[in-house]
């Protein structure tokens, strides 16, 4: 249950993203509106006062979830610009691959079973991610800028180190609640984007908008709670690292896609339909104790 909310939840933030252009919010500064939104949103439903909250700043695993606010701000940025400069199917192909990362520390560090079904259902998660994700026509990036190239495999690398952090704490949470780390993570990235945003405002590049806060409070409940659940999987034993992370990020990608063509009436090519099919033959591989 608490992987499904975690996938429901991040697929509502990418149908958010979706209406942003439709209505000129401005990515950047509804980004670091909904940080905050997400530490109101978890002090709320957690219960937790901010002071118990932040006193973890202390702990072994404090400063962990400061460069974790750190990352969310550099990635979310650069999945934008990716996607501008790119292509949408670059950017949430290189999210979604860093999987490897977190894959790669439960096989080595956990020391979890690499099971021969597992492992086939992981390679057919990452394929189907490629070929779900694969919508339009990568622009053509042979006279692009060097460092612009770079650009997917920061996201990849961002990413990577995200998913496999969120596990490193989630090890040493012993007593304490999911929501701790998660206000706390998303404290430090609300600090981190209002320097940002107020760097812009101070060049000219943005204004404060109310259209701007409005979305930024929308996208931020549902980012809260896909941090919060994610970390509940993990702390779950009905799933192990290597299985939580592929049916994830799979989920993510299906879901969303399913509710693009709903609600969007976005076409699927044949790509996308041979993705969808294997991403359920991997959900069902990657699921099976």
């Amino acid at each position: 249950m608490y992987l499904i909310l975690s996938i429901l939840s991040s697929t509502v933030i990418n149908l958010v993203f979706r209406y942003f252009p439709k209505y000129q919010v401005d990515n950047q500064q509804a980004i670091a509106v909904n940080y905050f939104t997400c530490v109101i949103t978890g002090l709320i439903a957690s219960g937790l006062s901010p002071q118990l909250a932040f006193t973890y700043y202390e702990t072994s695993w404090g400063l962990y979830t400061i460069l974790l606010g750190l990352f969310f701000v550099s990635v979310f940025y650069g999945m934008a610009v990716t996607a501008q400069k790119l292509g949408i199917s670059v950017s949430v192909i290189a999210a979604k691959m860093g999987v490897i990362f977190p894959l790669i520390y439960a096989f080595f560090f956990l020391n979890e079973e690499v099971r021969p079904l597992l492992l086939v259902g992981i390679i057919l998660s990452v394929l189907s991610v490629y070929f779900v994700s694969k919508k339009d026509k990568i622009k053509d990036i042979t006279h692009t800028k060097s460092l612009l190239i770079l650009l997917p495999i920061l996201v990849l690398v961002g990413s990577g180190i995200i998913d496999t952090s969120l596990k490193v704490i989630e090890q040493q949470l012993s007593g304490v609640s999911a929501a701790a780390p998660t206000i706390m993570i998303f404290s430090a990235a609300a600090v981190f984007g209002s320097i940002v945003t107020v760097f812009r405002l101070s060049k000219g590049k943005t204004t404060i908008a109310k259209k701007n806060i409005i979305g930024g409070i929308i996208l931020g409940i549902p980012n809260y709670f896909s941090i919060y659940f994610l970390i509940k999987a993990l702390q779950s034993d009905f799933f192990t690292t290597s299985q939580v992370y592929p049916l994830n990020n799979i989920g993510v990608v299906v879901a969303s896609t399913v509710f693009s063509v709903l609600i969007f009436k976005e076409h699927l090519n044949k790509r996308n339909i041979v993705g969808i099919i294997m991403a359920i033959v991997a959900i069902v591989l990657i699921s099976l104790p």
